[in-house]
């Protein structure tokens, strides 16, 4: 077995640091002065926590009411006994709301075992978005264990998996996303690609022994920032594609 290892990477980071930081900043703020924040709780869109009724769409209304609001607004899914099902989320922009948009996850969230849920290949995705965070603490449990069977990479060093990824970021700009848990995708658990100025803080990638799944991996984006994080993947912790740079890696911890 490998020994733990803590990556501090800091790759051209310059500027490009400081503005990642003061976004990232400028998002907790927002976070924090609630006065005036016009909460969308997802039950209040049909979301059930009981483990068995897909809540797809109810994060999907949710998330619509809140991006085409306006003013300051925060997607809630609320912290629950039970946990959350669901199947493939598209959470699409642009947004008309005031930035950042905010996303609190408290509970844990479930996705579908069927691979029929996903016809476009990914869990939870959020597209052309500008200023957005993610925080709350909440877990994503892609429940990979019932679908790495049908991974067709083994595990070859460069291959793409026919499996969906827990969280795609396409086109996500001047974001900060911290403190959740991705916990046992079908494929990658974290895909950023098309994206510029986006933060990862205090994530928690864990997936079971063996699994032929990735943490992180990054295409076609610049100013990046992954930090405070822990990723315990079976294939590899973070991959890079073609057209990524300016990325920065501190305090990650492969396990």
């Amino acid at each position: 077995m490998s020994s733990p290892r803590t990556m501090d990477v800091k790759i051209v980071l310059f500027v490009g640091l400081a503005v990642l930081f003061c976004g990232a900043s400028g998002a907790r703020r927002g976070l924090h002065a609630d006065s005036g924040v016009k909460v969308f709780d997802v039950t209040q869109y049909g979301a059930v926590a009981d483990g068995k009724k897909n809540c797809a769409q109810a994060f999907i209304q949710a998330w619509n009411a809140a991006c085409h609001s306006k003013g300051a607004a925060k997607v809630v899914i609320p912290a629950a006994t039970g946990a959350y099902l669901s199947g493939e989320v598209f959470f699409a922009g642009p947004c008309s709301s005031a930035k950042p948009l905010t996303v609190e996850v408290q509970a844990t969230v479930l996705a579908e075992t069927d691979l029929s849920e996903y016809p476009n290949g990914q869990w939870f995705t959020v597209q052309n978005v500008d200023g957005l965070q993610i925080t709350g603490g909440g877990t994503f449990d892609g429940q990979g264990q019932t679908a790495w069977k049908y991974n067709s990479c083994g595990h070859q060093a460069i291959c793409e998996s026919p499996l969906p990824p827990s969280m795609v970021f396409d086109g996500v700009n001047n974001s900060a996303i911290q403190g959740i848990n991705l916990v046992n995708s079908k494929g990658t658990h974290l895909n950023i690609r098309g994206s510029h100025n986006i933060t990862f803080q205090n994530l928690n990638i864990t997936a079971a022994p063996g699994s032929p799944t990735d943490g992180i991996h990054i295409a076609q984006s610049d100013l990046v920032t992954i930090s405070s994080s822990a990723i315990k993947a079976g294939e590899g912790c973070i991959s890079k594609g073609d057209g990524v740079r300016d990325i920065a890696i501190s305090a990650l911890h492969c396990l």
